[in-house]
């Protein structure tokens, strides 16, 4: 920096301390005092202000009043609305319930677990319901409604692996899911299955004795199959064992009996 600007900066600085000084000095002045006059004329000016102001506080409570006059009508009318939209639907525990159900015949119709009549017969009940309409369920339940057509409870036909027995095959998802079910299998198939190789027999007498390669008739799974009396005539066959050996004691005492009626008689004719 050249020297000469120096006396000029301190110039500067100097007039501005000054000015500030001048300042402060005002603003430290008292007001002037007021006369009477003036007293009573901001006393006016002041009062009509509040005045003003209390009017338009008025103005605004009662606004507010109303308002909230409003808010507690509309507040009924809306507790209304919600009354009787729940009365539409059967109320908000039936809500729970059919949402509840519908979680469960998603997965289950989703996994294919148990049997597809049993499914369908939930889902007509609740095809019934005007809940089916609540925004909330609407596009679920018309999903499920095409997961339930999609969803096949047998197939035309079944193809023996070897180690497989009836109970297994109906065991599987694609045929019953439920290997109690083997008696469909054996009723359907017992005077003739679809096809079977060469040498093997085409009919299935024995429900615990089956081929590889022996083609099954697989029956659609109907209410009507299950209420059947195929079951009842199959379970003289899940204790064959047992039966076979009673039998066997049955017709061994016979022998006996035949064989004692037998020397009685040849006793009789010596006499």
């Amino acid at each position: 920096m050249k020297f000469y600007k120096i006396p000029v900066l301190l110039l500067a600085f100097s007039l501005l301390f000054s000015a500030r000084i001048t300042l402060a000095q005002e603003d430290e002045k008292e007001p002037e005092e007021m006369d009477e006059d003036q007293w009573e004329a901001q006393i006016l000016e002041l009062t009509a202000k509040k005045n003003q102001l209390t009017e338009q506080l008025a103005a605004i409570q009662k606004d507010v009043d109303g308002l909230n006059q409003t808010n507690n009508l509309k507040s009924e009318e809306l507790k209304k609305a919600e009354d009787a939209y729940w009365d539409f639907f059967g109320g908000k525990d039936a809500y729970t319930q059919f949402k509840n159900d519908l979680d469960k015949l998603e997965r289950q119709c989703r996994n294919k677990d148990g049997m597809k009549d049993e499914a369908q017969a939930k889902f007509d009940k609740m095809d019934k319901m005007k809940l089916k309409c609540h925004p909330e369920f609407a596009e679920r339940f018309k999903r499920l409604r095409e997961c339930l057509e999609g969803w096949q409870t047998s197939v035309p036909e079944y193809t023996i692996q070897r180690g497989e027995y009836l109970f297994v095959i109906a065991a599987k998802k694609e045929i019953y899911n439920n290997h109690h079910m083997w008696p469909i299998l054996w009723e359907a198939n017992e005077n003739g299955v679809l096809s079977a190789p060469r040498g093997i027999p085409k009919t299935i007498r024995n429900p615990h004795l089956v081929y590889p390669g022996q083609v099954l008739k697989v029956p659609k799974m109907t209410e009507a199959l299950r209420k059947s009396s195929i079951f009842e005539r199959a379970k003289g066959w899940l204790d064959w064992k047992k039966n076979r050996l009673h039998k066997k004691k049955m017709n061994k005492d016979a022998s006996k009996d035949t064989k004692k009626t037998d020397d009685k008689k040849k006793d009789e004719k010596k006499k």
